[in-house]
Order: C-alpha cells, then sequence, then structure tokens
C-alpha cells in the first residue's frame, strides 16, 4: 500500500492537484502540493520532477517550445540536489519548473494528438499506407519506377507552407546531384562491363 505524505495526505490527490493547478495557472497552490511531496521521501519528490516533465509535453507543449527543455533542466538539477541532501535546493528548481508553466501559454493538443493517433494503432489496429508520391529515387520501388532527380525536386521535396523565399543554393545543389547520378551510372554500367563473362567463361 502506498504510504501517504508528510501531513498524511493522499499521494495521488496530491499529484493530481499540483497539476490541475499549472494548468489553471496557480503557480502557489501548484508548489504547495510538490513540496507536500518533496518533503515526504525522495521516491516522491522524483514523482514530482518525473510529473513535471510529462505537464510540459502534456499541457504546453507547442503552446511555448521553450518550456520542455527548461523544465527538463530544471527537474535534472532538482534531482541532483535532493540527492545531496540539499531540499531547498530542490524547491527552488522546482518552482522554477511550475512557475515556467503556469505564467506558459497552455495547449493540450501534445496529449490529443498521441492519443488520437497512437491508440487509434493499439486498439483499432490502423496501418497506415505508404502514398504513391512517396516512392521516391531513395526507396527501391522509386527507382523501379525510373524515379530520378526531378521527380525528387518536384513531388518528393515539396514543402508546405512553402518557404517565404528562394533558396539561393536550391538550382545549384540540383545541378550537382545530377552529376552526382550520372557519375553513379556510369561506374555501375562499366562494373557491369568488367565482369561479364567471355565464351570461355572466363571473367574480362
Amino acid at each position: 500500500m502506498m504510504p501517504r505524505t508528510i501531513h498524511k495526505g493522499d499521494p495521488n490527490g496530491c499529484v493530481s492537484a499540483m497539476q490541475k493547478m499549472i494548468r489553471r495557472g496557480l503557480e502557489k497552490e501548484a508548489m504547495e502540493f510538490a513540496v507536500e511531496l518533496g518533503h515526504t521521501s525522495k521516491s516522491f519528490a522524483t514523482w514530482v520532477t518525473n510529473r513535471l516533465l510529462i505537464i510540459s509535453y502534456e499541457d504546453v507543449g507547442l503552446a511555448d517550445p521553450s518550456i520542455i527543455p527548461l523544465v527538463k533542466t530544471c527537474c535534472e538539477q532538482a534531482k541532483a540536489w535532493y540527492a545531496d541532501g540539499r531540499v531547498a535546493e530542490w524547491r527552488m528548481a522546482v518552482g522554477t519548473a511550475i512557475r515556467a508553466m503556469c505564467r506558459a501559454p497552455k495547449s493540450r493538443e501534445g496529449d490529443h494528438f498521441q492519443a488520437a493517433v497512437g491508440i487509434r494503432s493499439e486498439i483499432e489496429g490502423f496501418a497506415p499506407t505508404v502514398p504513391e508520391w512517396c516512392f521516391d529515387k531513395h526507396t527501391a520501388q522509386g527507382r523501379r519506377l525510373g524515379r530520378g532527380v526531378d521527380h525528387f525536386r518536384q513531388v518528393g521535396t515539396v514543402l508546405v507552407p512553402p518557404p517565404a523565399k528562394k533558396d539561393p543554393y536550391e538550382d545549384e545543389a540540383y545541378r550537382l546531384w545530377v552529376l552526382a547520378d550520372g557519375q553513379k551510372k556510369a561506374a555501375k554500367e562499366a562494373e557491369k562491363e568488367d565482369t561479364k563473362e567471355d565464351a570461355n567463361g572466363r571473367l574480362f
């Protein structure tokens, strides 16, 4: 059975409350639940930092991508300080992560996205089909279809949304890719000629 917190609270409830407070931007209240857990034991303190990492993706994510590495750094430092018995410093690192997320713009899209795609695969057996236009010169099927640099440039490298301005290196890159492909093709043809057998079965 899971032990209670230092003040006899429900640890699962404290973790849940911490996350709910962060979602609502209630930083002091979120920190109170984090501290209740962290002051109980090392395992609960680790639980706090692990949950904060998840929250950074689950409740902020792309709404402010800078939050993810910030929270990761805070949590790593918090764990190191706690291991050294520096609980006040643990609180400082955890508090920085909590305040940053409470003040950040929020988005639940990351969690919804993983569920909408991932659970469909898990429980409905959905498997994606590779579209025909994805087979370019870099795939065996694309090469069998005779697709080369032109197809790659016109179809395989389409960007959405398109770049705002012309790439100054694009034309030169494709000119050289065409030359390189030609050289590779010539080398393969030469290799085939080198391994042809003469009438006596000898290689020349």
